[in-house]
C-alpha cells in the first residue's frame, strides 16, 4: 500500500535549504557520444569495497581468468563479489594505492590482458519474461551475485538495501527513486546512460520495484537535460507502464544528493542519523539500474561502467565504457590529455571529487569521472584566513547545519561537540567551502573529524569489550573462590562430626569390599570356564 506522504506530484515539487547554481561544463563530453575504451595491457582491480571491507582473492598468481569470472569473494555480509573485467593472466596480488576517496592502500589483483576479452559462458534471458516470473528473493540474489554496488559514488553493496537485519526482504518500501540528477559539474555518465540505454533503465527499474515491493517509481532527471524525459515517457507509454513516472528536478547543486532529492520530490526529510528506508523510500543510481538489467538479461556481472573524462587539460572530453581496473592514464590517453599541463587528477567532480597521487591507479566501480585540471583551475584564490563568522556557509548548507560552528569545535579539538551539532549529517558537498571568503577548506575539517570520531568510537567499543571480558573473568574467579570455600567448609564440618566420619568410613569400606568381591567372582567364573 502506498504511503500517502510519499505521493509524488510532478507539478508540485519542493525545495531544500541552501544549494548553489554552478556552471556545468557538460556539453563537451556529451557531444562526443559514448565509446567503448580499448583494453589496457594491465588491469588493476581493487578488492576494497565500501567502508573498508576487503574481498578475499580466490585466484592465484599465474591463473588464467575469463571476463566475468569471480576472482574475490566477500567474507562479511557487507561485502560484494569482485569479477575479472577481461580475460588474461593474474600476474600479481599485492597491496597498492586504490581509487578510493582516501587513496587507500589495499589488496589489488593485477591481470595482464590477452586481448581476447573472452567472457565466461553467458546465458541470454528474455528479460520481460524474467520480470514477470522472478521473485523478490531471486532479484536480490542476482544483485549480490552480480557484484552490484551503488554507482553514484558511495559504493554501498546494493543487496543490503533490500534486506532487513534478519536477512528477510523488506516489506515497508512504497517508493523507489531512480537518481539521474547529476548535479555536479563535468559529470555526464548517467545522462549518457539515459540517452543510450533507456529500455535497460526501465527494465532495471521494474526489477527493483519487484525486489523492494514498491508500488511507485520515479526517474528523477535534471531540468536542463535535453529530450531524455520525452524519450523515456514514450517508451513507458508504448509498454503501458503507469507506475513509473519521469520527473525533472531543478538543477541546483546538490539536488542529486540522496536526502536532498527525497526532499524535492516528497517534501519529507530523512531524520538525522536515519536512512531513506525510515520513510519507506529506496534511492538508486541509474548506473546500478543498468547493471542489474545487464545481469538479469545476459548474466553479465558488474565488470565495466561508463566514465566521464573531462577537464581543461582534455583535448576530447567524452564518456567511455570502461573495464573496472583500467589505469587512469589509459583513459587520459584516449581522451587526448595534455599530461604536461595537468596539475591535478581528480576522481569525481570538482566539488566532491578527490585527488589521485598518480595516474597509474586503476578505476573502481564507483569511479564515475576523471578530471584532468591545469594549474589555472586548481590554484587557491588566496591564502586561508581566520573565519569571520559571516554566515555564508550556513546559507548554502543543504543539510541545514552550522558549518562555521562545526569548524570552531573541530579546530579547538572538541570533536564530541561537533558530533552533538550533527557533524555526521554533513554530506561533504563542499558548498560551504565554495562560498567561504576566508578560503577555509571546511570539508577537510569535517572529514578529519568524522574519521577521528569513528576511530574513537572503535577504541571505545574495544575498551568496553575488554572491560566486559575483565568483569566476567572477575565474576568467574569469585564464583570459583566461593565454591572452594564452601567445599572446605563442608569438609571441616564433617571432620568435626565423629558419627558422620564413621558413616563415611564405613561407606568407603563397603565400596572397597564390594569391588574385591566382584573381582573374586569374575576370577572364579574364568577358572570354571577353563
Amino acid at each position: 500500500m502506498v504511503n500517502n506522504s510519499n505521493q509524488i506530484n510532478a507539478n508540485h515539487l519542493h525545495s531544500f535549504s541552501g544549494g548553489l547554481k554552478l556552471k556545468h561544463h557538460k556539453n563537451d563530453s556529451l557531444q562526443n557520444g559514448l565509446s567503448r575504451l580499448t583494453l589496457p595491457e594491465k588491469l588493476y582491480i581493487s578488492l576494497r569495497i565500501n567502508r573498508g571491507n576487503i574481498a578475499k582473492p580466490i585466484v592465484n598468481i599465474g591463473d588464467r581468468v575469463l571476463k566475468g569470472q569471480i576472482i574475490a569473494k566477500p567474507d562479511t555480509a557487507n561485502g560484494s563479489y569482485i569479477h575479472a573485467s577481461s580475460s588474461g593472466t593474474v600476474t600479481a596480488i599485492e597491496e597498492r594505492t586504490t581509487a578510493s576517496p582516501d587513496a587507500d592502500i589495499s589488496t589489488v589483483i593485477e591481470i595482464s590482458t590477452d586481448g581476447k576479452d573472452e567472457w565466461i559462458k553467458l546465458i541470454e534471458n528474455n528479460i520481460l519474461e524474467k520480470i514477470k516470473t522472478c521473485t523478490a528473493r531471486n532479484i536480490i540474489d542476482a544483485i549480490h551475485d552480480g557484484g552490484l554496488v551503488g554507482l553514484g559514488g558511495a559504493g554501498f553493496p546494493t543487496h543490503l538495501k533490500y534486506k532487513s537485519k534478519d536477512n528477510e526482504v523488506h516489506s515497508i518500501i512504497d517508493t523507489l527513486i531512480i537518481n539521474g540528477a547529476e548535479c555536479e559539474p563535468y559529470i555526464t555518465c548517467d545522462e549518457q546512460l539515459m540517452i543510450d540505454y533507456p529500455d535497460d533503465l526501465i527494465n532495471g527499474t521494474l526489477l527493483l520495484m519487484k525486489a523492494s515491493g514498491a508500488s511507485q517509481a520515479v526517474l528523477a532527471i535534471e531540468d536542463q537535460v535535453g529530450g531524455i524525459k520525452t524519450r523515456l515517457e514514450h517508451i513507458l507509454k508504448l509498454r503501458q507502464i503507469e507506475k513509473i513516472v519521469v520527473i525533472k528536478v531543478p538543477t541546483i547543486y546538490p539536488a542529486g544528493g540522496e536526502k536532498q532529492l527525497i526532499k524535492v520530490l516528497t517534501g519529507q526529510e530523512v531524520p538525522s542519523g536515519g536512512l531513506p528506508l525510515d520513510l519507506g523510500i529506496i534511492v538508486q543510481n541509474v548506473g546500478t539500474i543498468k547493471a542489474l538489467s545487464d545481469f538479469v538479461s545476459r548474466g553479465q556481472p558488474l565488470v565495466e561502467r561508463v566514465v566521464t573524462v573531462a577537464g581543461d587539460c582534455i583535448g576530447k572530453a567524452q564518456n567511455f565504457i570502461t573495464a573496472i581496473g583500467t589505469p587512469i592514464n589509459h583513459l587520459l590517453q584516449q581522451a587526448q590529455c595534455d599530461f604536461d599541463a595537468t596539475q591535478r587528477l581528480v576522481i569525481g567532480g570538482p566539488m566532491m571529487g578527490y585527488a589521485m597521487p598518480d595516474a597509474a591507479i586503476g578505476i573502481d566501480k564507483t569511479s564515475n569521472c576523471i578530471l584532468a585540471l591545469s594549474a589555472k583551475n586548481t590554484q587557491q584564490h588566496g591564502e586561508t584566513m581566520p573565519c569571520i563568522r559571516c554566515g555564508e556557509c550556513v546559507n548554502v548548507c543543504p543539510a541545514e547545519l552550522l558549518p562555521q560552528q562545526l569548524h570552531w569545535y573541530i579546530n579547538g579539538g572538541n570533536l564530541e561537540k561537533a558530533r552533538e551539532h550533527h557533524l555526521f549529517d554533513c554530506i561533504e558537498c563542499g558548498a560551504c567551502a565554495w562560498v567561504c571568503p576566508s578560503q577555509i577548506k571546511l570539508v577537510d575539517y569535517y572529514r578529519y573529524a568524522k574519521s577521528e570520531l569513528k576511530y574513537l568510537d572503535y577504541k571505545r567499543e574495544k575498551s568496553d569489550i575488554a572491560q566486559n571480558r575483565h568483569e566476567q573473568r572477575e565474576d568467574r574467579l569469585l564464583r570459583l573462590k566461593n565454591e572452594r570455600a564452601a567445599k572446605r567448609k563442608r569438609t571441616r564440618r564433617r571432620s568435626n562430626d565423629p558419627d558422620k566420619m564413621k558413616l563415611d568410613l564405613q561407606a568407603t569400606l563397603d565400596r572397597v569390599n564390594a569391588a574385591k568381591k566382584s573381582k573374586t567372582d569374575n576370577r572364579e567364573q574364568m577358572n570354571e570356564s577353563k
